[in-house]
């Protein structure tokens, strides 16, 4: 009888086990590539507009400005969000994976221009809100600090 409740407990955690990994595989993963990002944005002297005083607005980056920089696999969109925080995240809709046809702003929305997947940039999550996306935008790392924001990945 111990031996029959020790094999059961050991199935149900096996089973829970499999669940977990497969569950965690589909729904994190985003399949966008992982390509190096490093931006450092000089709020002070570059963009004095771009402040969470302001509230919310957004700024693209499809090409390095400088050498030292990264712009990621399809460029980066970085947002003051209604939150009052900075947030990042890449321009490739994780369903097409066209880094040479990136969502488009509209609003509070980032547009996919092929698929119409439409993602809520609002408080920089990039959540998608219509269409068969199981991912986010993928997001990016943002410090801020001594007027500058530096966003890397």
């Amino acid at each position: 009888m111990f031996l029959s409740r020790r094999l059961h407990i050991l199935a149900l955690g096996l089973i829970a086990l499999l669940l977990v990994l497969t569950a965690c595989r589909n729904s994190r993963l985003n399949p966008v590539p992982s390509y190096p990002v490093y931006l450092d944005l000089d709020i002070q002297a570059e963009y004095p507009h771009f402040v969470p005083a302001n509230g919310y607005q957004s700024m693209t980056f499809m090409t390095r400005r400088y050498e030292r920089e990264y712009v990621g696999y399809g460029g980066v969109l970085v947002v003051v969000g209604l939150d009052g925080k900075y947030h990042a995240m890449d321009l490739c809709c994780p369903v097409c994976l066209h880094r040479d046809s990136v969502v488009q702003l509209d609003g509070i929305y980032a547009v996919c221009p092929i698929c119409g997947e439409q993602y809520d940039i609002s408080y920089g999550f990039g959540l998608p809100m219509r269409g068969k996306s199981k991912w986010a935008l993928r997001p990016y790392n943002c410090n801020s600090g001594g007027g500058h924001l530096i966003i890397r990945n």
